[in-house]
């Protein structure tokens, strides 16, 4: 298995509305720094928060699929659709931008804290589509509780979200002390953020993990899996997402 982890400093950051907004961002926009270009059709993943309440005007998206996910806080989406909705803390905005779509967000309440992360399908295909907007509250994804562990689905398998890029997403809280495996595909690339508290990854070795780390993690054979395993005292809070290494598609040059 190999784990490649970078921290905060190795990652690119970006603001909106005059810097109301602040993002890290671990996969950027091309020609800014980023840890990584792409995890395979993972193409940005920015995590911000509101030091203000704060806008980010209208502007257009084409067949890229994207997930706005909220930490905590309030974030309102409008779009040329005619959609004008607010989600809040653990819920999901979904674009399936498809032959276009213009849309607008705002975060409207102080420390509101979300994830934007844009995934690639097979563009020549999605581009025909129609654009979609779906939003999901907390209460509509699945979670698992067991030996100091919450699972909750987001992407793919049992959560409401299915993209037409293969895609699952994960959002793991570990208790204090507690442990926590997820097998590895070879075929796959796992990407993750800590979002909060600290821990360690074991594969081999024992690798600490810190909070804001950005962490991609590959097997190298089947029966590959990784182990978490977070702080005595902390916890750990991790958003992970699990995509293809080859989706079986071109994937667009950034």
């Amino acid at each position: 298995m190999s784990i490649q982890i970078f921290s905060a400093e190795q990652q690119g950051v970006g603001a909106f509305d005059g810097g109301k907004f602040l993002e890290q961002r671990a996969i950027s926009f091309p020609g800014e720094k980023t840890a990584l270009d792409r995890v395979g059709p993972l193409f940005y993943w920015a995590w911000g928060k509101a030091a203000d309440v704060a806008e980010i005007g209208m502007h257009p998206h084409k067949a890229f699929e994207i997930v706005t996910y909220v930490i905590e806080g309030l974030v309102e989406h409008r779009d040329s659709l005619g959609s004008l909705e607010t989600v809040t803390n653990g819920g999901a905005q979904v674009i399936q931008a498809g032959s276009g779509v213009y849309h607008a967000e705002a975060f409207r309440t102080v420390g509101s804290e979300a994830m934007q992360i844009w995934f690639e399908p097979h563009l020549s295909e999605t581009v025909k589509k129609p654009a979609a907007y779906h939003q999901y509250n907390h209460e509509a994804f699945p979670s698992h509780h067991g030996d100091g562990v919450t699972v909750k689905a987001v992407i793919g398998g049992d959560a409401p979200i299915h993209l037409d890029t293969q895609a699952n997403m994960y959002d793991w809280q570990l208790e204090p002390g507690a442990a926590f495996s997820y097998p590895l595909d070879p075929s796959r690339q796992l990407a993750f953020l800590v979002i909060r508290g600290q821990g360690a990854a074991v594969s081999g070795e024992l690798q600490t993990l810190t909070h804001k780390d950005f962490v991609v993690a590959q097997a190298e054979q089947q029966g590959d899996t990784l182990q978490l395993q977070a702080d005595d005292e902390q916890g750990m809070r991790i958003i992970a997402i699990d995509v293809p290494q080859d989706p079986g598609y071109t994937l667009y040059r950034k």
